[in-house]
C-alpha cells in the first residue's frame, strides 16, 4: 500500500487545527472516518467517478506546542504502487487546504469565528452572536461537536462584547 507523509507546523491552537481540518473535509467534500482532539481520519476522493476501490485515507495526527501546533499527514491507498504521484497530489491538497485555512483565519465551520474572518468586512455584534449561537447548536445536532465542546463554545461567544 503506497503511503506518503509530511509534518506541518501551522500557528494556531490545537482546537483552531482541528476547526481547519473539518471545514477543509467539509468543502472537499471527503468523508470524516474519526476525529477526537489529536487525530482525525479522512477518506479522500478516488481517481474517477468509477472508482470504488483505492481510495486515499488521510491520517492527520496534532500535537499543540506553545504557540504553534504540529501535525503529522500520512496518506495511504490500497491502489497499485503507481498511484503514488496521486497520492502525493492529495497530501499536496491538504497541506495547502488546512494551512490557508489557518492563515486566513476563514474557517466556515468554526461556530465562533464570523465567515471571512481576516478577510475585511463586519457585522453587528448582535445579529454576529446570534448566528454563531445558530451555528453552534446545527454542529451540536448533527453530531460533529459534542455536548461538552457546544457548552464550552457557547460560553465563549456569551462573553463576547
Amino acid at each position: 500500500m503506497p503511503t506518503v507523509n509530511t509534518q506541518l507546523k501551522v500557528p494556531c491552537t490545537q482546537d483552531r487545527a482541528i476547526l481547519a481540518i473539518q471545514d477543509f473535509a467539509n468543502s472537499a467534500q471527503w468523508q470524516v472516518l474519526e476525529l477526537s482532539t489529536s487525530r482525525v481520519v479522512l477518506k479522500g476522493p478516488g481517481i474517477n467517478q468509477t472508482q470504488y476501490a483505492g481510495f486515499p485515507i488521510v491520517t492527520l495526527e496534532l500535537k499543540e506546542n506553545v504557540d504553534e501546533t504540529s501535525i503529522t499527514i500520512s496518506v495511504s491507498s490500497t491502489a497499485p504502487l503507481g498511484m503514488k504521484k496521486h497520492i502525493a497530489g492529495i497530501m499536496g491538497q491538504v497541506v495547502n487546504g488546512v494551512s490557508i485555512r489557518v492563515q486566513t483565519q476563514s474557517i466556515a465551520i468554526n461556530p465562533t469565528v464570523a465567515l471571512g474572518e481576516g478577510q475585511g468586512g463586519t457585522s453587528a455584534p448582535s445579529t454576529d452572536r446570534l448566528d454563531q449561537l445558530e451555528r453552534l447548536q446545527k454542529l451540536l445536532e448533527s453530531g460533529i461537536l459534542t455536548r461538552e465542546e457546544f457548552d464550552t463554545e457557547k460560553q465563549k461567544i456569551l462573553r463576547q462584547n
